[in-house]
């Protein structure tokens, strides 16, 4: 088993929303297109990750605020060297596990949640994750 580590590249607002009405400070919501390659997928027993999700979306927006993740979820699917569709999901559901900046789960067959590929061929490039964050 192994952990394929994806890497982003490129991200895309989606969506920005404000909470707090009323107040002097208010806090952000965003929803973010991340979009990310990753590396072979060897068997169906890897598990694939994006590490520090948050702090490159805060890096790009260069406004000196934090970014914590709140959801996850499939967007869009990637395709492999043949053609083959590929989303990054969570195990058992299309949600994907937040640990403090980074997201876990695996790379899985179109719409289909924990059906595992069982291989990719060379480099998945674009899949797509909707990102939700809170900013502070």
């Amino acid at each position: 088993m192994s952990t394929i580590a994806g890497t982003i590249t490129s991200l895309s607002l989606m969506h920005k929303s404000y909470s707090g009405s009323g107040t002097t400070t208010r806090d952000a919501m965003e929803t973010w297109m991340v979009l990310a390659d990753f590396a072979a997928y060897t068997g169906s027993s890897d598990t694939a990750s994006l590490a520090a999700v948050g702090a490159a979306i805060s890096a790009q927006c260069r406004d000196g605020k934090t970014r914590t993740l709140i959801s996850a979820q499939p967007a869009m699917a990637g395709s492999d060297a043949n053609n083959q569709a590929v989303t990054f999901n969570g195990t058992s559901v299309a949600a994907l596990t937040i640990s403090t900046d980074d997201l876990t789960g695996e790379l899985c067959t179109l719409n289909t949640v924990s059906t595992e590929v069982t291989a990719t061929s060379g480099t998945t490039s674009g899949v797509g994750t909707a990102v939700c964050v809170a900013v502070t």
